[in-house]
């Protein structure tokens, strides 16, 4: 869009400037003070940092009060050394700085000896400065940890956040939906414009550490509703170090007990799992240049029971990522990334759809970025990024079948509804997004009754997608559907045609925000941040197509804008530190946050949608002859011109306290008001006549609307005019309690632990899916006023009332380790539905109140290293599902007609026993 460019050229005209700008974070920083044996402030010492994740050294002079400040370090381990002139110089060591964190250090002198002290830093386990709860992991934590070797499972076993299904990518986050969190690997957002979801993924051995900021996170996070899902990935050093890892299993290391007995394919097959990985990463120049490289080869070729073990194909990535780092002086340093994975995700084989109808991912992403850093001086960092990514994906036939698609809703014998033929709507799919943004960073001590730690950044981003769809590969399909009326059976049989088109959205956005942590004295700290965002949606010019899909030349014009949206976001924390140890800190926060612009949810339909014909058949088969019935088309894209974007406001309550030297413990109470979120809004000019419905299942009756005029639909912040008058907006509503147990490395072992007790309810806008909040793309589910009855309030798909989150690393005699993983939690809510007896055959929820079984997920390691010439050989058997849990986690639908009942799709995985071989140096 025209403004990325103008707005790209501001940017970095205020980077050269050095005025207010942003960049996500990446980095950590160290905050201390020199002070004498008596604890009176020194000033005007020499403070030296150097460690392995630094190029060379930076200093620091202390100011009035003996503060000094590093910012802008990468994660990793630091050594400290301070001097000043009549006292002996001292120096800590393992000052661990993680991402996003503040490493608080007291450095005290003595008069002057013969030599130098050493001392290891002890770092305190709780942030005393932070009104913000993160749950960071780091590579060494997460290194030996059994896990489904994938990225976005090393994020869902922070507490508060859960996987939306236990073999997904998507993340519900403290009740917030799946399309509402922000994803940033090593700066740059990677979260999807039209999905709202993550779209780069990550090799987990070059991950360094992993930060998940939910609650209370500052203004310089915006679009997003749940978290901030924040990775940093492994740089080069000085030193030459590298690694192999392979990890592996095939069925004959799987113990399944499903036991599914309504197929002939009960159980859960692996045909293999192969997860290979190698990195390398050291100087090209000492000090000046440095490079990280890695490649992962993975493939997954599973069943889950009901499917043909034979016939399902593997999941495949091909993941290529390089990393320099140059240092042009001590005081600039350049960064470049790049990423490239080449991917596909067939659809596994299904009993009620057949080979040629199946449609499979394919495709390909990449991602760049070029980072720079200017240490201004020891209390002024600016940082500064051009960053972006692009993917493509082609969901077609994964025979390459071209025939039209045949859907029986009403299959003989009943049962979840039939594919056969080619696929019902094969698409092609490219999304890309362009972000330039930068960042100061200002320390100063002793301003304005206190020290300041200010953060300042302005963000530009532009990103667009485009789909082009046809209703089949011929452009027709076929589809049958019956229903019984008290006792007397109505069949269907339709043709349909329709042409090719495209849809999609473009996006553009600018972002402002200042943070500001405001140490007012040696106790309180308050957290202050405002943030402001400018987005506009726009529906692109696409071309219009012919009947069989070749171009007519014709453009259809798009609407530049579709709708603007200017928000303030502050945020307000305090953080109080208590007792005489001064260990426990009170800390407390509220904040606004605003959902990012999910395409999804209002680019469909697209301007000039060719729209559908419909044919009955005469013969009662679908063999015809057929004749004209009706046309259909959703008609102009209609978005409230006062669309609004959806909101949450969070407020917080906690405390935490280090217990000894390497425990803390912690509570912490959330509660989110979440409105305005976007779904169809139905308009009050629709013409009905009332008709009964009975619930064959309870005998509960209702009053439908059959529509004689179909009501006109926009997107927009409520549902209109509905069979429920107290279904009049739609909300969220998040209340939780979180408890954590945290135990440093220390006596050969470390702990990370979480309970969150919690509950989600509301009325969301696509109330009807198994997710919670799939974005809506072209789907018209909760289009119709029947289809809001019971809808309202209930509980919500990612609702788990209770999680339990544990993971531990435990170094053994003889170079054994033990690492366990445990996930006990509550299983996710789903209704039972049906499809109602009017006119466009909605579904709605007859029956809420289920809820899939708990589930207890126990994850162990066993293994053993070896030393061998420069580096060690690690072997491991990580025992997946230990006590083999079987719980269903999807259903095929549940949508049930009489006598049916909910049939399982999907179940947690079985045991099975993954074998690792790696080496490292």
């Amino acid at each position: 869009m025209k403004q990325f460019h103008v707005l790209a050229v501001a940017v970095l005209a205020s980077a050269l400037l050095v005025s207010g700008a942003m960049a996500q974070t990446t980095t950590g920083r160290i905050r201390g003070e020199v002070v004498a044996g008596d604890g009176a402030a020194l000033a005007g010492a020499t403070v030296t940092v150097t460690g392995a994740a630094l190029m060379g050294e930076r200093t620091a002079v202390t100011g009035d009060t003996g503060d000094f400040w590093f910012t802008g370090l990468a994660p990793g381990s630091y050594e400290l050394t301070a001097e000043l002139q009549g006292f002996q110089p001292k120096t800590v060591s393992e000052v661990k700085v993680r991402l996003a964190g503040v490493a608080n250090v007291t450095i005290a002198l003595v008069p002057e000896f013969s030599e130098a002290v050493i001392v290891a830093g002890e770092i305190p386990l709780v942030n005393l400065n932070s009104s913000a709860v993160d749950s960071l992991y780091s590579a060494e934590f997460i290194e030996d940890l059994p896990t489904n070797r994938n990225f976005y499972d090393l994020m869902s076993v922070s507490g508060g956040v859960s996987l939306a299904t236990e073999d997904s990518d998507r993340l519900v986050a403290f009740g917030s939906n799946v399309q509402s969190n922000a994803w940033y690997i090593d700066g740059i957002e990677t979260t999807a414009p039209e999905t709202g979801t993550a779209w780069v993924y990550v090799n987990p051995d070059m991950v360094e550490e992993i930060q998940v900021s939910g609650i209370g996170a500052p203004a310089e996070y915006g679009n997003m509703l749940g978290a901030a899902l924040n990775v940093v990935t492994k740089s080069g050093s000085n030193t030459l170090e590298g690694g192999v890892n392979l990890y592996w299993f095939d069925n004959s290391l799987v113990d399944s007990a499903i036991n599914f007995r309504e197929s002939q394919f009960s159980e859960y097959e692996q045909k293999e799992f192969w997860d290979v990985t190698a990195t390398l990463g050291g100087p090209i120049k000492k000090d000046r240049l440095w490079y990280f490289a890695a490649y992962e080869y993975w493939r997954d070729g599973h069943s889950f029971p009901g499917a043909d073990p034979t016939t399902t194909p593997t999941w495949y990535s091909d993941r290529y990522d390089v990393k320099l780092s140059l240092s042009l002086n001590p005081s600039n340093q350049l960064e470049a990334k790049g990423y490239l994975d080449e991917w596909g995700y067939p659809a596994p084989s299904s009993e009620f759809v057949a080979p040629s109808a199946l449609a499979g991912e394919v495709g390909d992403t990449t991602a760049w970025g070029l980072a720079y850093q200017s240490i201004i001086n020891d209390r002024t960092v600016l940082e500064a990024r051009y960053s972006g990514w692009s993917s493509n994906d082609d969901n077609l036939s994964q025979t390459g079948s071209t025939e039209p698609a045949f859907i029986d809703y009403s299959p003989p014998g009943g049962g979840p509804t039939t594919f056969s033929g080619g696929v019902w709507y094969p698409w092609t799919y490219d999304t890309s997004t362009d972000q330039l943004s930068a960042s100061v960073s200002r320390f100063a001590d002793d301003f304005l009754k206190g020290d300041h730690d200010f953060k300042f950044g302005v963000q530009v981003s532009d990103g667009d997608a485009e789909t082009l769809v046809a209703p089949s590969a011929t452009g027709t399909y076929y589809y049958h559907y019956a229903y019984d009326y008290y006792g007397y059976v109505y069949e269907y049989f339709y043709r349909v045609d329709g042409r090719s088109y495209f849809y999609g959205n473009e996006q553009s956005s600018w972002a402002l925000f200042v943070d500001d942590s405001w140490q007012v004295n040696d106790r309180l700290t308050l957290n202050l941040g405002l943030r402001y965002d400018h987005q506009e949606g726009a529906l692109p010019a696409f071309p219009r197509f012919a009947v069989g899909g070749a171009p007519t030349g014709e453009i259809i014009p798009g609407v530049d804008p579709a709708f603007e949206w200017d928000n303030f976001s502050p945020r307000l924390g305090f953080a109080y530190v208590t007792g005489a140890e001064q260990k426990g800190v009170v800390r407390g926060s509220f904040g606004v946050y605003y959902d990012g612009n999910v395409g999804g949810n209002w680019n469909y339909p697209p301007p000039g949608h060719p729209g559908l014909d419909y044919f009955t058949s005469l013969s009662g088969s679908f063999d015809g002859p057929y004749e004209y019935a009706f046309s259909w088309n959703p008609g102009t894209n209609i978005i409230d011109p006062d669309l609004e974007a959806p909101r949450t406001l969070q407020y917080s309550l906690g405390f935490e306290r280090q217990v000894g030297d390497n425990y803390s413990v912690g509570v912490q109470a959330v509660y989110k008001d979440t409105t305005n979120l976007i779904g169809w809004e139905i308009l009050n000019d629709g013409v009905y006549t009332p008709i009964p419905f009975t619930d064959p299942f309870t005998g509960r009756q209702y009053t439908l609307l059959d529509a004689e005029t179909f009501p006109t639909v926009r997107k927009g912040n409520s549902p209109g005019a509905t069979v429920d008058p107290a279904a009049n907006e739609y909300w969220q509503e998040y209340s939780g309690i979180m408890l954590t147990l945290n135990r440093r490395y220390a006596g050969r072992w470390s702990m990370q632990a979480s309970y969150t007790y919690s509950e989600s309810t509301g009325l969301i806008p696509r109330f009807l899916s198994q997710w919670q909040f799939n974005p809506f793309y072209s789907s018209r589910e909760g289009a119709d006023p029947n289809s809001f009855l019971n809808a309202n309030g209930q509980k919500l798909q990612g609702d788990r009332p209770h999680m339990l989150r544990v993971q531990t690393n435990v170094e053994l005699p003889k170079g054994f380790h033990a690492n366990a993983a445990i996930n006990l939690q509550s299983g996710r809510p789903f209704t039972r539905q049906a499809r109602l007896p009017t006119q466009g055959r909605p579904v709605a929820i007859m029956e809420t109140g289920f809820r899939h079984p708990f589930q207890t997920l126990v994850d162990l390691g066993i293994g053993k290293s070896f030393a061998v010439g420069p580096g060690e050989i690690k072997v491991d058997a990580q025992f997946l599902n230990l006590l083999n849990d079987d719980a269903t986690d999807w259903w095929e639908t549940v949508v049930l007609d009489a006598g049916e009942s909910f049939r399982g799709n999907t179940w947690v995985k079985p045991r099975r026993v993954q074998l690792r071989l790696g080496y490292r140096f």
